[in-house]
């Protein structure tokens, strides 16, 4: 699917959640949250053309398979805090949505030290 019908479908989707909204709340936050899954569901292709030639280049390069298991996590993890906030501050729950966009940091955070943890041992043994 090309940018032109992802515009159309977020534009149609926002147009539709502004005349439900005058009329049924609920109704137009399940209609905002559908266009999105939508605009997901048409760019899965993209994801996995990147993570094969991501992984290619992990092969290539003799890095474990844990680690960039890992980077997939990490970068799944950012994505769904940042689409699940951006649904939870389109009901008006931005203190909410800023909670979980934490929540995906620091679970980021701890997923990333075991990497920090062999690039510094890498370092070290570069280095001495």
């Amino acid at each position: 699917m090309n940018i032109l019908q992802i515009g159309a479908i977020g534009i149609i989707t926002a147009v539709c959640v502004m005349v439900l909204r005058e009329h049924k709340q609920e109704t137009a936050l399940l209609v905002g949250i559908c266009g999105g899954i939508l605009i997901l569901l048409s760019v899965i292709e993209y994801f996995s053309n990147i993570f094969s030639v991501l992984s290619g280049f992990m092969d290539a390069s003799g890095i474990p398979s844990q680690v960039y298991a890992t980077i997939f996590r990490i970068i799944g993890i950012g994505y769904i805090a940042d689409f699940s906030a951006g649904i939870v501050e389109d009901a008006g729950q931005r203190a909410l949505a800023s909670k979980i966009l934490l929540a995906g940091k620091l679970i980021i955070m701890v997923l990333s030290l075991p990497i920090l943890v062999l690039l510094f041992d890498t370092i070290v043994n570069m280095l001495g």
